[in-house]
């Protein structure tokens, strides 16, 4: 999706709403974690770095699983890079004492490789600066080459919003309208062509194909942080769009399933290759083609390589909002057949406080962690909307997750079994929940069943314990409290 210019730079006056009120009420994920690394072990609140999966759950090193909270930040504009675009240490602190755990990342072909297979490796040690910013904070990094119309332009016009260079489009001649974002991906023919000599695999000019020049940008991001257990992965290509042939992608129950398997299937595996020589592990999410967000269709596409650490990175944005869990029931097919991670990395782009609400509450019942789109789009009306208490690690097997905004009541359940279905956690591992001063600004209650409560009054992440003679829990986090009492 597109996005406004420029971070909002925080609307510290958000504060005011009471987030510092509570005497008790303490920075998040406090003693854990911190620029030396994430958390150590099943007894830190925070979660432990490298992050892969287990099936559709994302898990930290320990195996706990994780439903994530993050947020999108995108530079579309010259020279690209987050830093120049405002975005810096006072940012990350927001987010950090907002209670989210992430960040997606985005990044242009136009910005990492701005002439033909070279890439700019001080756009890299700037996306650098900003990865180290944000662990600092202990928000871990999805690195997102991102597009929207899919570059600026071609042959000196104007083509779409921003993505890949000019030296990489080529639209034979077709047809460039000029229409704007988002009909330009069905009306403008230059468009569509630009996106079909990518899946033909088309040579860019010097001599090297289209798909390959794809492939060593993500080398080179490997290459870089492939080592850096903040950065959790990377997400191949924003919602990408099929070329040509794009109207069979609304074709329910399963979509364009020849052009999953002939264009998406063959670059998502040639990326996974070039990430894999240079990062073992890190999580390697592909896109299905931007239709699937509309909840029309689901995808047949592969897991990304074939890979172990494969998964699904997906939108939702309907006309119709009776579609929306629609979209997340594709989704959760799409990983029961695949065994691949799955996360939502865009839901939000709208200003109604209610639709918000709306659209965070079905992602949290079906348990999915998602990055809200988008950080320089929220304005002090919709933040109490998008900062929602979440389980942040879970020493077990999400159950039932559901928070009332309205009266500010969280219900989480978890069952003692690891993601993988073989064993259980002991007692002692910790499960904790992110609880924002924003949403309980006078304190909280916990009512628990089956564990305790080891965090403080208040904290501003609770952290729990399971009993040791059971292997179910839940907990109730309801508002107010006796803090410090």
């Amino acid at each position: 999706m597109r996005c406004g210019k420029g971070p909002t730079r925080l609307l510290l006056s958000l504060v005011a709403v009471g987030a510092l009120s509570v005497a008790c009420v303490t920075g998040p994920h406090a003693g854990g974690g911190g620029s030396g690394g994430p958390g150590r072990g099943i007894a830190s609140p925070t979660p432990v770095g490298p992050l892969g999966h287990q099936r559709r759950w994302l898990t930290d090193a320990t195996g706990r699983v994780l439903l994530l909270r993050g947020i999108n930040f995108v530079p579309k504009e010259a020279p690209y890079y987050p830093s120049a675009a405002g975005f810096g240490e006072d940012d990350a602190a927001w987010l950090e004492e907002h209670g989210f755990d992430a960040v997606r990342l985005g990044l242009t072909g136009t910005g990492i490789m701005p002439t033909p297979g070279r890439i700019d490796e001080r756009f890299l040690d700037h996306l650098q600066e900003t990865v180290d910013t944000l662990a600092a904070h202990h928000l871990y990094v999805l690195l997102d080459l991102h597009q929207d119309g899919w570059g600026p332009r071609a042959d000196g016009e104007p083509l779409g919003s921003d993505g890949f260079p000019e030296w990489m489009t080529q639209t034979g001649g077709a047809a460039n309208t000029h229409t704007g974002f988002p009909l330009y991906y069905v009306t403008n023919p230059a468009i569509q062509a630009a996106f079909q000599s990518l899946w033909d695999d088309a040579s860019g000019p010097d001599g090297v194909s289209l798909q390959a020049q794809v492939a060593r940008m993500f080398g080179a991001l490997a290459e870089r942080f492939g080592h850096n257990p903040w950065v959790l992965g990377y997400d191949v290509f924003n919602e990408p769009w099929p070329g040509t042939e794009w109207s069979s992608c609304l074709t329910p129950p399963d979509g364009c399933r020849d052009l999953d398997r002939g264009e998406l299937d063959p670059l998502y595996a040639r990326v996974t290759r070039a990430v894999r020589a240079h990062d073992p592990d890190g999580l390697v999410l592909g896109e299905p083609f931007v239709l699937f967000n509309f909840g029309a269709a689901g995808t047949t596409m592969a897991r990304p390589g074939g890979d172990p650490a494969g998964g699904m990175s997906f939108h939702m944005y309907t006309v119709d909002p009776a579609q929306e869990p629609q979209v997340v029931a594709n989704a959760l097919d799409w990983s029961t057949r695949t065994g691949g991670a799955l996360l939502n990395t865009e839901w939000g782009a709208t200003t109604d406080p209610a639709a918000i609400t709306r659209q965070a509450d079905v992602l949290d019942r079906a348990m999915i962690p998602w990055m809200y789109w988008a950080y320089d789009s929220l304005t002090p009306e919709i933040v109490p909307s998008v900062v929602r208490p979440h389980p942040v690690a879970v020493a077990g097997t999400p159950t039932a997750f559901a928070y009332d905004a309205a009266a500010r009541v969280l219900d989480f359940s978890w069952d003692a079994t690891r993601a993988s279905g073989t064993g259980r956690f002991p007692p002692g591992a910790v499960t904790s929940i992110s609880t924002p001063a924003v949403d309980y600004p006078d304190g909280y209650s916990v009512a628990v069943t089956g564990a305790r409560v080891t965090s403080a009054p208040c904290a501003a992440t609770l952290t729990l314990t399971r009993l040791p003679s059971v292997r179910t829990a839940s907990v109730r986090v309801t508002p107010g409290g006796s803090c410090g009492a």
